[in-house]
Order: structure tokens, then sequence, then C-alpha cells
């Protein structure tokens, strides 16, 4: 055993000692104002990420729509009787409808995809405050119940 080995030994052993030694670390736990926050938090981006589900779903429909407008204008413009002046504008009309149904499908999905950009931050950000809590029993029990209370109330509220 070289002598360069014997201090380098030394330190690792006393190394993991230190470590072995070391007071483990404290778990904390969340509040229960915290798990509430985090579940109230949570509830609303669900509710985010449905409406921006159900957008998707509507702007998928027009570009459907869209796409289907245009094989009618392809086909329309191939039956055209181009000697007819109001069959020409009523194609031109037609084509000119077309772009602005193409134009609202863009800036719609556009918006679309900056709600889900903000989403996704938001995601993140409450993943980042709440992910990594860890919450007692009693406390996870305690404000289910209250949740449920406050549900049953809201929907006895809202019942004619």
């Amino acid at each position: 055993m070289s002598l360069l080995r014997i201090p380098f030994l030394l330190v690792a052993c006393l190394t993991v000692a230190g470590a072995a030694r070391a007071a483990p670390a404290t778990k904390s736990f969340g509040t229960r104002e915290q798990l509430r926050e985090c579940s109230d938090l949570d509830d609303a981006l669900k509710v985010r990420w449905q409406a921006i589900q159900a957008a998707t779903a509507e702007n998928n429909r027009k570009f459907a729509e869209n796409d289907a407008e245009e094989a009618r204008l392809v086909e329309m413009k191939a039956k055209l009787d181009r000697s007819d002046k109001n069959a020409i504008l009523a194609f031109n009309k037609a084509v000119t409808e077309h772009t602005q149904h193409i134009q609202r499908a863009n800036q719609d999905g556009d918006a679309a995809e900056a709600s889900n950009k903000r989403y996704l931050a938001d995601r993140a950000a409450a993943d980042d405050q709440c992910a990594s809590l860890t919450y007692r029993p009693a406390d996870i029990d305690a404000v289910a119940r209250e949740r449920r209370k406050a549900a049953v109330q809201a929907s006895a509220a809202s019942a004619p």
C-alpha cells in the first residue's frame, strides 16, 4: 500500500463516519392550510384542463369543417362555368368566406396554444409548490371531510 493511499483512505473513512453520525433529517409535514391550498389549486387546474380539452376538440372540429369546405370548393371550381359571371362571383365569395373561416380557426388555435402553455407553466408551478409536501393522515382525513361537506352544501345551495 502506497503512502499516498493511506491519507486518502483516512479521509474517506472519516467522511463516512461523520455522515453516519449526522442527525437524520427531520421530516416536515405540510399544514392543513397548505393541503387545502394545494387541493384547491389542483381542482382549479383540473377545471382549466377540461376547458382546454373542450377548446381543442372544438378547434379540431373547425379544422375538419374547413377541410371539408375546401374539398367542396375544389369540386365547385372544377365544375365552375367560367362564362357565367354570377357563378364566378358566387365562387369568389365562397373562397373569401373560406379564407375567413381558416383565419378564425388559426386564431382560435393560437389562443388555445397560448392557453395550454400558461396551463403547463401553472401546472409546473403547482407541482413545485405541492408535490414535495407530505401530510399527516389525520390532516388528509380532516381536509377531505371539509371538502365533502363544502361540496354537499354547494350542491344543496344550487339545487332549486
